[in-house]
């Protein structure tokens, strides 16, 4: 391996990076961001949908703490994420949650100056499945982190909440510590931006595209079906993708890929992607998404899951009529978007039983949705 290309040249002192800490330690500040407030609010409902990853652009931008990577993206509400905060004096915080999502609350009353022991988080609905595609903990660190922005009467804007949370993007080590994670800002953005999404490599948001009425499907990946022997050997199957073992697939598995189509990558995203999402233009992104397919992630996948089960589905799901279909994040689960709903439900119907040895789950629903909010004085 070209050191050049590499983000972890030494993967053994990289292992720092990913060193498990308590929620509330390593927060990374600036301080524009800090901004006393109170809450302004009794209590704030939040859903936030799941995210989408396209494709990415630069195995060698993701540097952790910082965002990196970027891609393309958009939400889907196959599954929602829903919380409700509150603020109680008369009771305790309650510590019985993710240490991501302690890590969430402990950073914003840090940025708002805010020492009162009584801010109350209620998870009632989450992403069912991890290190699948769908964005499970950036949608869960996203909603706590909005949702008591809007409690605390907005203090920061979506581009604030965009720019804090990606530079505190964390995972759950164990159920008491956390460690930083990679974070390319397209979950943020999706979530808080709405419509098809762009990052650059260095987690620039660049623009967004709504959609109007537009819909996912979403096929959950059977793991221990799809994945190639290397990847099963690496003990993948279960615990996806994280942490060290992530860097260490960007490292011998990412790079490959980044050195034979990483200046292709860049090249569409200068030349193609950006200018179509500065000028705003669906019908043009309509026209060249697909291209993604021939040299981005999508590829990139082939080499960890079986090509010939990917390249069916994508296939079947262009015969549908879809706009756009591939593998979301590093998956294993696909995706197809439709601008009718009967296309995707036809698209259903129309899979082969030989695909149900890959992909055991499938759902439909609107996508390009932003996160919502329902407050209460």
């Amino acid at each position: 391996m070209n050191p050049s290309l590499s983000p972890f040249p030494d993967l053994e002192n990289s292992a720092i990076l990913f060193k498990p800490f308590l929620p509330g330690e390593n927060f990374s500040l600036r301080e524009p961001w800090k901004r006393p407030a109170t809450p302004k609010f009794k209590s704030v409902d939040v859903a936030a949908p799941a995210r989408i990853h396209f494709s990415l652009f630069d195995y060698t931008k993701m540097k952790p703490p910082r965002p990196g990577g970027g891609g393309v993206g958009i939400s889907t509400s196959v599954f929602k994420t829903k919380i409700n905060i509150s603020v109680d004096d008369s009771r305790k915080r309650n510590n019985n949650l993710p240490p991501s999502t302690r890590h969430i609350v402990l950073l914003f009353e840090k940025l708002a100056d805010y020492k009162k022991d009584n801010v109350h988080i209620q998870i009632t609905s989450e992403v069912p499945y991890s290190h699948h595609g769908y964005g499970s903990n950036v949608a869960l660190n996203t909603s706590i982190f909005y949702g008591l922005n809007v409690l605390f009467g907005k203090p920061f804007s979506e581009r604030d909440v965009y720019d804090i949370l990606t530079h505190n993007y964390v995972e759950n080590t164990d159920d008491q510590q956390v460690h930083w994670g990679f974070d390319t800002g397209v979950g943020e953005a999706c979530l808080l931006f709405g419509g098809f999404v762009l990052i650059d490599e260095h987690g620039k948001f660049i623009g967004n595209i709504e959609v109007g009425e537009f819909y996912a499907l979403m096929a959950k990946g059977n793991m221990s079906n799809i994945a190639l022997t290397d990847y099963l050997k690496r003990g993948l199957a279960m615990k996806g993708e994280t942490g060290l073992v992530e860097a260490k697939i960007n490292e011998e598995v990412g790079m490959v890929h980044q050195k034979q189509y990483g200046d292709q990558i860049k090249q569409f995203l200068r030349t193609e992607l950006e200018p179509i999402f500065v000028n705003n233009s669906k019908d043009e992104l309509f026209a060249k998404i697909w291209k993604l397919n021939d040299i981005g992630t999508f590829k990139r996948m082939q080499m960890s899951y079986r090509p010939d089960v990917m390249l069916d589905f994508e296939a079947r799901s262009k015969a549908a009529g879809a706009i756009y279909s591939g593998i979301s994040s590093a998956g294993p689960s696909m995706f197809a978007l439709f601008d009718e709903k009967a296309k995707a439900d036809s698209l259903i119907k129309n899979l082969p039983e030989n695909l149900s040895l890959y992909f055991d789950h499938y759902r439909v629903d609107s996508a390009g949705e932003k996160i919502e909010t329902d407050a209460v004085n």
